[in-house]
């Protein structure tokens, strides 16, 4: 008999990678479990479609508290945005399905972590309570700068010392703890040496089936941009790339063609790169394979928050090898100049986009590198494997 799960999630304004990983914890565990899930939503947001009979929805349709907007500046320096506030009718919803059923386990995502885990650990105390987690204190600090960094320094300490707080408790009443990430674990692990047994690695995945294709493709002297381009991360690296990298790389390659596959992208870049013949905006997203095939690089994420780890990890499948930032590909198994070109400037963007243009070789022994680091760490079969081996 299958066991039955607790899971709670947000289904609101949030990063697409954060999305796509929640949706595929629900889509493994679901060949386990039977789930109740308690969806928190904003008004008019529904899912696409529900996964058969062993899920059940709960939708519960919560808007921004006024007071929100007045409390939040104090916490905005540590992200506070990556929690969401229980709101009255959720705990309803939470202690009536709590009353209805027996749950063997309880999943709870990234926003819902600390705001919820008490009121979950006293309503079912025999329940296992899976945790998808992430170092918000130690993101804050990484994209910190030096704007008024006398005013904000208390404020990080401050900030620095209730994270710290909530995540020992979080580490002490959760039984699994997930990240994406090694370093991420291992923060979480210096935390609480008591606790560390409960963190776990579970990276982000893709399905090789779904790459698949039966005819090679011949390269063209082209570049991808793949990342998010609706958010402002997504928005404001385009803008780079388009002002200080893009001019770099026709200097040295005047043929050079560029394309942006999106049907989301800002209205601000595509007005800006229309003015370039060089650059093709595909707006049917389905294409998006078949240009990423094309292309001799595919330059990912420049900053975190564009949804870039999927995208790396899309363009390794596809055998097209990808430059990007070290930020952009901090939280992957990968080895500068192994498997993925990396450089921390514009300029260095370029030169190593321009090496892979000019060098076809170098482009087959990056790809092929890639692949097998894929197949690896992040074919689906082996991620699936050792999750339902954890729960």
């Amino acid at each position: 008999m299958r066991e039955r799960m607790l899971f709670l999630s947000v289904r609101k304004e949030c990063s697409k990678e954060e999305e796509h990983r929640t949706e595929s914890f629900l889509e493994i565990l679901l060949e386990k479990f039977d789930i109740d899930l308690i969806e928190c939503c904003e008004c008019g947001r529904e899912r696409v479609a529900d996964s058969g009979c062993a899920l059940t929805v709960h939708r519960v349709e919560q808007a921004v508290a006024p007071r929100t907007a007045l409390l939040r500046p104090l916490d905005k320096l540590r992200s506070i945005a990556a929690f969401e506030d229980i709101s009255k009718d959720l705990r309803t919803e939470i202690r009536q399905l709590c009353s209805r059923h027996t749950y063997s386990h309880v999943f709870i995502s990234r926003r819902f972590l600390n705001n919820c885990i008490d009121m979950i650990s006293s309503l079912l105390p025999e329940a296992v309570i899976i945790t998808d987690a992430q170092r918000t204190w130690s993101r804050a600090v990484e994209k910190g700068g030096t704007v008024r960094r006398k005013i904000r320094y208390p404020y990080h300490k401050l900030n620095e010392a209730k994270a710290r707080r909530d995540e020992r408790k979080l580490m002490n009443k959760t039984g699994l703890l997930l990240t994406a990430n090694e370093q991420d674990a291992l923060s979480f692990k210096a935390l609480s040496f008591a606790d560390a047994g409960k963190v776990h690695v579970v990276p982000p995945y893709v399905d090789l089936q779904e790459y698949q294709h039966d005819e090679p493709v011949c390269k063209e002297n082209g570049i991808m941009l793949h990342w998010d381009m609706h958010n402002v991360q997504g928005r404001n690296a385009a803008l780079l790339f388009h002002k200080k990298v893009y001019p770099l790389i026709r200097a040295e390659v005047p043929d050079v063609q560029c394309y942006i596959v999106g049907s989301s992208v800002d209205s601000a870049i595509q007005a800006l790169f229309k003015t370039d013949s060089s650059v093709k905006i595909i707006e049917d997203t389905s294409l998006a394979g078949e240009y990423i095939r094309r292309a001799k690089a595919v330059i990912a994420c420049l900053d975190e928050g564009c949804g870039g780890q999927k995208k790396i990890l899309e363009a390794w499948a596809l055998r097209t090898p990808v430059v990007t930032s070290p930020r952009g590909a901090d939280a992957l198994i990968c080895e500068n100049g192994r498997d993925i070109l990396l450089a921390g400037t514009a300029r260095g963007i370029a030169e190593q986009t321009v090496m892979l243009l000019q060098t076809p070789e170098l482009v087959s022994l990056i790809s092929d590198r890639a692949y097998r680091t894929l197949l690896n760490h992040y074919e689906v079969k082996n991620v699936k494997a050792k999750v339902l081996s954890l729960v």
